[in-house]
């Protein structure tokens, strides 16, 4: 964490008049300080933001978020056992795609292996023609271009999950809403009931984290971000640092909805 995480009722005012003026005026003189070399006053920056964003909503508001993201994230991770929506349905293919998914760490790596190769190789395996379209996104290349990529691969494959997640969360980036991924999804349903299993590979489960951050930074819903943050923190400890540039952002967007509300 950023702060020292505290429960969140220590984050709740017991003096909330006393107490939203003092963190109202300590907001103010951080946030002119704007020495972003103070480490000490950053880390105090992003701590009032919290006090001062959760007394906003209240704790029943919090809970309520909370209690519904944990209750949407009813899946558990195993990476011993490669799913048919990464091998195709076909087991000989595993070494295949474990080999893939330790190139992805590695730019270069995953060049050698020529992904635009291999998913024309296996045709079968639409994981292929996904990692096609990551390293796409990982040279930076145009966004109109691996959306069309992403619309040519759905129309092979237009029940794969993965690709539509990937479709979600690049339309949310360009500040655009999917078709998949929306409120009624968090609140109606889980993700075991979207991935229609409660195991799932990791890679899995980070394709449903991106995209569901994603959606959640452009719909600008501070609430359910942080209590997304919370809940995959609490359920998966083992990928905090991997999301730790996502819970920063999240962080972030507290200050700046302070400045709004200060």
């Amino acid at each position: 964490m950023y702060e020292e995480d505290l429960p969140i009722e220590e984050y709740i005012y017991t003096e909330p008049l006393k107490e939203r003026h003092y963190d109202t005026e300590r907001f103010r003189a951080l946030i002119a300080l704007n020495d972003s070399n103070d480490e000490e006053a950053a880390t105090e920056l992003l701590f009032v933001s919290k006090r001062l964003f959760y007394n906003h909503h209240g704790l029943d508001q919090i809970m309520a978020a909370r209690n519904t993201l944990l209750h949407f994230f009813d899946v558990e991770t195993n990476d011993d056992i490669i799913p048919n929506s990464m091998n195709g349905g076909i087991a000989e293919h595993n070494e295949l795609i474990e080999t893939v998914l330790n190139a992805l760490n590695d730019t270069e790596d995953l060049k050698k292996l020529n992904p635009k190769k291999l998913a024309n190789r296996y045709p079968e395996v639409a994981f292929l023609s996904l990692v096609k379209i990551i390293l796409m996104e990982i040279q930076e290349e145009a966004p109109k271009k691996i959306m069309q990529q992403l619309e040519d691969a759905l129309s092979i494959y237009p029940d794969d999950l993965l690709l539509q997640l990937e479709k979600e969360a690049l339309l949310n980036r360009q500040g655009k809403e999917g078709s998949l991924i929306k409120r009624k999804l968090l609140e109606e349903h889980t993700a075991a009931h979207l991935f229609k299993r409660s195991m799932l590979h990791s890679f899995e489960l980070m394709s449903l984290h991106t995209a569901l951050f994603e959606y959640l930074v452009t719909q600008k819903d501070l609430l359910h971000l942080d209590a997304f943050i919370f809940a995959t923190q609490t359920l998966y400890p083992e990928w905090t640092e991997t999301w730790s540039d996502k819970e920063l952002y999240s962080e972030i967007m507290k200050v700046e909805f302070c400045k709004m509300i200060v």
